[in-house]
C-alpha cells in the first residue's frame, strides 16, 4: 500500500473586480503529494525523528515552512543561519531519498476561465482532481498498485466536501480508471504526522519556485529529482500546470 501525504500553498481566491494587478492574494495555487510505500514509512519516520533530535528538537516538534522562514513555533529561538541550514538539510534528506516520489500541481489562476463550473474554477478542487489523476497513473505502474491519500485537515466542512468530491471522481472520471486509490481521503493533523510536515515543506518550496520568489531556485533543485517521471518526462506527469 502506497501513501500520498498532501499539502497546499497559496490561496484559492480571485479578485472580485477581475483586476489582478491590484490583487493582494496569490496568483498561484499549488498542491504537492509526497508518496512513500507503507513498507518504507517506518524507516523514513525514524530518520525524521533522528533528524529532529540531532538538531535539538523534540520528537513531537512541528516542522512548518512558515515557522522556519518567520522564526516561529519550534524555531523561535533560532537565528537565520540555523534555520536556513535546517531547511537545506531537510530538503537534502528528501531529495536524496529514492523511496520518496513527489507530484506537484500548480493552478495559474489568472488564466482560469471563471465562467466554467466550480469543478474547473475553484483551485482547491481542480488541483485535487489533477493530483489524484497523476497519483493513480503512478500507482498503475507499480508492483503494488493500491494507495491511500492523507491530507492535513482544515475546516470540517471543507474536508467533507473534498471527501465527497474524491468519491465523485472515483465513479465519474475516465482518468481514474482503473482506480487504484483506496476509499476516500484520510486526514491527519500536521503536528501528529512527520510526513504531513514534509508535505508542508515540499509544497512551500514548490510554490515559491513556481512563483519566482527570490532565492527559491536552489531550494527547489534539492527536491526536484524526486518529482515523478513517466517515460522520461516530468512535465504533465510529476509536475502539472493548469491551465496550460
Amino acid at each position: 500500500m502506497h501513501m500520498m501525504f498532501v499539502d497546499e500553498s497559496g490561496d484559492p481566491g480571485y479578485p472580485k473586480d477581475g483586476n489582478w494587478k491590484k490583487w493582494g492574494g496569490s496568483r498561484l495555487y499549488t498542491r504537492v503529494g509526497v508518496i512513500i510505500h507503507g513498507h518504507k514509512w517506518r524507516g523514513l519516520n525514524q530518520a525524521l525523528y533522528y533528524f529532529k533530535r540531532n538538531r535539538g528538537l523534540s520528537w513531537d516538534a512541528e516542522i512548518k515552512a512558515s515557522d522556519i522562514r518567520r522564526r516561529k513555533g519550534a524555531f523561535v529561538a533560532w537565528d537565520q543561519n540555523q534555520r536556513k541550514l535546517f531547511l537545506t538539510d531537510l530538503l537534502n534528506l528528501v531529495g536524496h531519498n529514492a523511496d520518496i516520489t513527489l507530484i506537484g500541481v500548480v493552478i495559474d489562476k489568472p488564466l482560469v476561465d471563471v465562467s466554467q463550473r466550480d469543478r474547473l474554477v475553484k483551485p482547491e478542487i481542480r488541483s485535487l482532481e489533477l493530483l489524484l489523476e497523476r497519483y493513480n497513473r503512478f500507482l498503475h505502474g507499480q508492483k503494488d498498485r493500491s494507495g491511500i491519500v492523507v491530507m492535513d485537515p482544515s475546516e470540517e466542512t471543507k474536508d467533507d466536501n473534498l471527501r465527497h468530491f474524491e468519491s465523485y471522481l472515483s465513479v465519474h472520471s475516465d482518468n481514474l480508471r482503473p482506480l487504484h486509490i483506496v476509499e476516500s481521503t484520510f486526514f491527519a493533523k500536521s503536528h501528529t504526522s512527520s510526513m504531513v510536515q514534509v508535505a508542508d515543506i515540499c509544497s512551500n518550496v514548490f510554490y515559491r519556485a513556481r512563483s519566482g520568489a527570490k532565492g527559491s531556485r536552489p531550494e527547489y533543485l534539492l527536491i526536484y529529482p524526486r518529482f515523478w517521471k513517466h517515460k522520461g518526462s516530468v512535465q504533465g506527469r510529476g509536475i502539472k500546470k493548469w491551465p496550460s
